[in-house]
């Protein structure tokens, strides 16, 4: 994402993703208030979503530097990964690409268990995971509901004559709406509504037997009614 464009929330992320602490990262970004002050207001603005979203871009650029070389060490040397907080933001990263569990142990060169293992024991590692999950799920979702819905983007189209030779053109692409797409939105946000229903084979099979149960025991009465009329 670029730079935030105020440029004290800017200076604020940047600090924090260093180290800072929320106080000293918001008098670093230029605030003149109380040290009190200057911790509440820290930790407001630590939660606003494109605050947080450009720490962690930051925080990642760092620290997914050192989550690479040491589990590239680790790949070279032959010796398993150890766990270290800089990995949270590897892990998170491959979570967004939708990779598993068992994937993402691979990647990191653990087992399966080491990973179940470390989420167990680091709340940050889970969290990071549960994160990248939550981001990528985010991200299809919203290219679901463009896909039902239709959408359009500008393009360009490239191509030579003879006459005036390499020619660009502008066009705007036109993608209609898609109706399994708009079916498998709605099924997911209202259920009740839209979700497709089988038919209910338990009943069907129960509806039939109960039938034919009828029907043997209305013979048999018939036949029980037949041999009392003989016997009169």
């Amino acid at each position: 994402m670029p730079a935030l464009k105020n440029g004290r929330h800017e200076k604020f992320a940047a600090s924090i993703a260093k180290g800072l602490n929320g106080a000293n990262a918001y008098l670093a970004a230029g605030y003149a208030v109380a040290r009190d002050a200057a911790s509440r207001n820290a930790y407001r603005l630590r939660n606003r979503q494109d605050v947080r979203e450009r720490i962690d871009e930051l925080a990642g650029k760092r620290h997914g530097r050192i989550a690479v070389q040491q589990v590239t060490n680790g790949i070279g040397t032959g010796r398993p990964t150890l766990y270290r907080p800089e990995l949270c933001e590897m892990a998170r990263r491959l979570a967004m690409l939708g990779l598993t569990d068992a994937e993402i142990a691979d990647a990191l060169n653990i087992a399966v268990i080491t990973l179940s293992r470390w989420k167990q024991n680091y709340p940050e590692f889970r969290q990071a995971i549960a994160r990248g999950g939550a981001q990528a799920d985010a991200k299809v979702a919203d290219r679901l509901y463009f896909r039902a819905i239709g959408y359009e983007h500008k393009a360009e189209k490239i191509f030579h004559t003879a006459d005036t030779g390499l020619v660009r053109a502008s066009y705007v692409e036109h993608y209609p709406p898609d109706t399994k797409a708009a079916l498998a939105w709605l099924s997911r946000r209202q259920p009740e509504k839209w979700r497709e229903r089988q038919p209910d084979r338990a009943d069907d099979a129960g509806g039939k037997s109960s039938g034919r149960a009828r029907a043997g025991r209305a013979g048999q009465a018939a036949v029980r009614r037949g041999k009392a009329d003989n016997r009169a």
